[in-house]
């Protein structure tokens, strides 16, 4: 305590607070958190959503299956059992339908924090580790695979995040799997599952970098400007005939978590657990700073940015033109199943690939279920045409357990 200050201040750096003045600042924060959303993290969101049937009756045989799994860039040495365990059920899937049939895919943030060096860079040997510790996991599978990139692969949005994730595609393409869409272009790039999902691939980082990107003068894009390629992505709905389109990206049109905006009490008190869940020093007052200022907008890559809904409104036209079942992304370090409610029908986040960056989830509106655990999501397409979706947590030793499942679809759309 400096000298002429009596007990009731508080030194916080050089400036000397009344402590009753501190604790009414404290009991602000925590009301504030609160007010941002009243709802807690969950593993089983609390919500107003209409339950789904956990599974679709009478489906009949399976005919395909999509694993989703996102921001996996950090991967333990010398194995990462959430890979493992990735792989292992993929692979038994293959045995039943085919590897024609089962697909992987990568939903961005493959290589943390920076993307993928040049060669010769002190740290591309620990890059490379990181991306080939999950193709592979996809080698392993026998499964189709697909590689998004996400923000960190574009060298985390710097300047020279278009030469990192043109590295990033070659890298991929030279390890047997491919990079969609490849070279920074935003796509759309359409696959098609078995009988009834045709998928659709976007690169959203496209939108948001605020660095050079491909354009109708730089690139080989089929697609290089927004009103291009919300047609591009409408056509490729529209194209998707009698099958379910799922389409695949990196950052999320729905979220309960931090991207979105969404912190509680928790999150102004002990700021670091973003860093680590494990982080649970208290840090009041300071700690507020940032999630008030990711809730105003200062990152383009959260929600309240206008770049990120200049993105949003982007896509969402190209989505209208013939709404999807499913939105799937990642970007978010958690598992969600939000409903839709128009286009698309539901939302799904996958991007819980690393242990080390779980994230919470707030309950938001349409919210099924929510969770910070690691994991991945397991869609099945049966004969009939009906879509069911699982969440598959996966323990730090590997073992594997479903924690959810709802019937997205019952049967085909039409024609």
């Amino acid at each position: 305590m400096a000298e002429g200050y009596p007990r009731p201040y508080l030194w916080i750096g050089e400036t000397a607070l009344p402590r009753r003045r501190v604790l009414w600042i404290g009991i602000l924060i925590v009301l504030l958190g609160c007010i941002t959303d009243a709802a807690r993290p969950t593993g089983g969101a609390e919500s107003t959503a209409a339950p789904l049937s956990p599974h679709c009756e009478g489906a009949g045989a399976l005919d395909a299956t999509l694993f989703l799994v996102g921001d996996a860039g950090a991967p333990r040495a010398p194995r990462e059992p959430l890979l493992d365990a990735l792989a292992s059920e993929a692979s038994e899937r293959v045995a039943i339908l085919g590897g024609g049939r089962v697909a992987i895919a990568l939903l961005g943030d493959n290589v943390y924090p920076s993307g993928l060096h040049a060669p010769g860079h002190e740290e591309r040997p620990e890059d490379e580790r990181r991306l080939n510790a999950q193709l592979e996991a996809l080698q392993r599978s026998g499964a189709r695979s697909f590689v998004l990139p996400g923000n960190h692969d574009w060298s985390n949005g710097e300047t020279d995040g278009w030469e990192a994730v043109q590295r990033q595609t070659l890298f991929v393409a030279e390890h047997g799997a491919s990079e969609v869409p490849p070279d920074g272009c935003a796509g759309p790039v359409s696959a098609t599952l078995g009988d009834h999902l045709e998928l659709v691939l976007l690169d959203t980082q496209w939108w948001l970098h605020e660095g050079p990107r491909p354009d109708e003068t730089t690139s080989g894009c089929a697609a290089t400007s927004e009103a291009d390629i919300e047609r591009a992505l409408g056509t490729a709905l529209r194209d998707a005939g009698g099958r379910h389109a799922i389409v695949l990206a990196h950052h999320p049109l729905r979220t309960g978590g931090p991207h979105g905006g969404k912190f509680g009490w928790k999150e102004h008190v002990f700021p670091l657990r973003e860093l680590s869940p494990s982080l649970w020093i208290p840090i009041p007052l300071l700690g507020s700073i940032l999630p008030v200022a990711r809730m105003l907008g200062v990152s383009v890559q959260d929600f309240p940015s206008d770049t990120y809904q200049a993105m949003i409104a982007s896509i969402e036209r190209g989505l209208e033109v013939a709404p999807p079942l499913v939105f799937a992304a990642g970007h978010e370090h958690g598992l969600q199943l939000i409903r839709g409610g128009g286009s698309p029908s539901f939302h799904v986040v996958s991007g819980a690939g690393s242990l080390a960056y779980l994230t919470w989830a707030y309950p938001v509106e349409g919210t099924l279920f929510a969770a910070a655990e690691p994991g991945y999501v397991r869609l099945d397409a049966f004969a009939d045409g009906a879509v069911e979706l699982t969440l598959e947590e996966v323990a730090g030793e590997g073992a594997r357990r479903e924690i959810f499942s709802a019937c997205l679809a019952a049967v085909s759309p039409p024609n």
